[in-house]
C-alpha cells in the first residue's frame, strides 16, 4: 500500500513538472531534432545537395499536411496579402538551406551551424535600411562579438597561413557565411509578414515554393540511389520539417521571447556534440572559442533593453521573431 501511494506521488508529480515546463520540453526536443542535420546529410552522400533538399522538403510537406488534415486547420494555409514576400522568401529559404548543407559537406556540422548563426551581424547591417530599425549599443555588441566569432571558427587549426583558398575548406567558409546572410533575409522576411501568416502557413509555402525551384534537381537522382535512400528521407522530412517544426511552434507560443532566444541555441550545441559523438568530427579549440562569441551573439541580440531575470522566468509569454529555427534550421 505504501509503495502504490510513493509510486502515485511519484507520476504525478513528474506529470506536474511535465504540464509547467511543457513548451520548455517542446522548444528543447525540436533543438535538438534540428541538432541531427549533419548526421542526415552524411547518411546521404550519394545525392546531390539540391535532389537531398527537394525530399526532405517534399516528405515534410505531406507530413505537415496530414498534421494540418487531423487537427482540421487547412483552412491557415489560406493565401492573404503580401503574396510577393511569400515567393521572396522561400526563394531566401531555399538558398540558405542550400548553402548551409553545403557548407555541412565541406566543413562538417560544427563549423556549418556556427556560422549559420552569424546571421546578427547582418541583421546588424541591413535592419537600419530594410525594416527602419536603429543600432543600439546592444546590437553594435552583436556585431563586435560575432564577427569575434566568426573569426576563431574560420581559423584553421595551424593559423590562416596554412589555408588553401583552392580547397573544399574555403569553399564551406563561403557557403556558411552566404548561410547566414540568407538567414538574416529569412528573418527579415519573417518579421515583415508574422501579422498576416503564422509560422506554420509561412513554412507550408515556403517549403512549397522551394520545391518548384529544386524539382529540376529531383529528376537526376538514378532510381536505385532513390531507393536505397528513401528511408533516411522520409525520416529526415519528417524528423526536421515536420515533426521538429510542429514541436518549435508550439514551443515557442508559450515560452517568453527571451526564455525561447536562450533555448534555441541549444540548436548549435546540440549539433556539434552530434558531429562529434556520433560522427567522429574532430573539434579544435578555436571552433570551441569561436562558438562562445557567436552564441553570445545571438543571446545579446536577442535579449531586449527590458530584460530582466524575472523576466525572464516568469515573464509574459509571446511569440518570439529573432531566429527562425525552420531555416537552421531556422532551420
Amino acid at each position: 500500500m505504501t509503495l502504490d501511494i510513493y509510486l502515485y506521488t511519484y507520476i504525478i508529480y513528474y506529470l506536474t513538472m511535465y504540464h509547467s515546463y511543457k513548451h520548455q520540453f517542446e522548444l528543447l526536443a525540436a533543438c535538438m531534432i534540428y541538432g541531427t542535420v549533419g548526421i542526415f546529410i552524411e547518411l546521404l552522400r550519394e545525392m546531390s545537395v539540391s535532389s537531398i533538399l527537394f525530399y526532405r522538403l517534399l516528405f515534410g510537406l505531406m507530413a505537415i499536411l496530414v498534421y494540418l488534415t487531423v487537427t482540421g486547420n487547412l483552412g491557415q494555409l489560406t493565401l492573404k496579402k503580401r503574396k510577393k514576400y511569400l515567393l521572396l522568401l522561400g526563394l531566401l529559404y531555399v538558398s540558405q538551406l542550400f548553402c548551409y548543407y553545403s557548407a555541412i559537406r565541406y566543413l562538417g556540422a560544427s563549423s556549418a551551424v556556427l556560422l549559420l548563426y552569424t546571421d546578427p551581424i547582418y541583421l546588424t547591417l541591413l535592419a537600419p535600411f530594410l525594416l527602419g530599425e536603429k543600432n543600439t549599443e546592444r546590437t553594435i555588441l552583436a556585431l563586435f562579438l560575432g564577427l569575434l566569432g566568426v573569426f576563431y571558427v574560420t581559423r584553421p587549426e595551424g593559423g590562416f597561413e596554412q589555408l588553401d583558398i583552392t580547397g573544399n575548406y574555403l569553399k564551406g567558409i563561403l557557403y556558411g557565411l552566404l548561410g547566414g546572410l540568407f538567414s538574416s533575409g529569412v528573418i527579415i522576411s519573417v518579421r515583415y509578414l508574422r501579422d498576416e501568416y503564422n509560422g506554420l502557413t509561412q513554412l507550408f509555402w515556403q517549403s512549397s515554393i522551394s520545391l518548384f525551384f529544386l524539382a529540376p534537381f529531383a529528376a537526376t537522382v538514378p532510381g536505385e540511389v532513390l531507393v536505397t535512400n528513401l528511408l533516411p528521407l522520409v525520416l529526415f522530412g519528417v524528423m526536421i520539417t515536420a515533426f521538429g517544426a510542429v514541436l518549435y511552434i508550439r514551443g515557442v507560443a508559450g515560452v517568453t521571447a527571451v526564455t525561447g532566444s536562450i533555448l534555441t541555441l541549444v540548436e548549435p550545441v546540440s549539433c556539434i556534440f552530434f558531429d562529434y559523438t556520433v560522427l567522429g568530427s574532430s573539434i579544435h579549440k578555436g571552433m570551441l572559442t569561436g562558438s562562445v562569441f557567436i552564441l553570445a551573439a545571438a543571446v545579446v541580440v536577442s535579449i531586449d533593453s527590458s530584460f530582466s531575470w524575472k523576466k525572464l522566468v516568469f515573464g509574459e509569454k509571446r511569440p518570439f521573431g529573432d531566429r527562425w529555427v525552420f531555416g537552421a534550421e531556422e532551420e
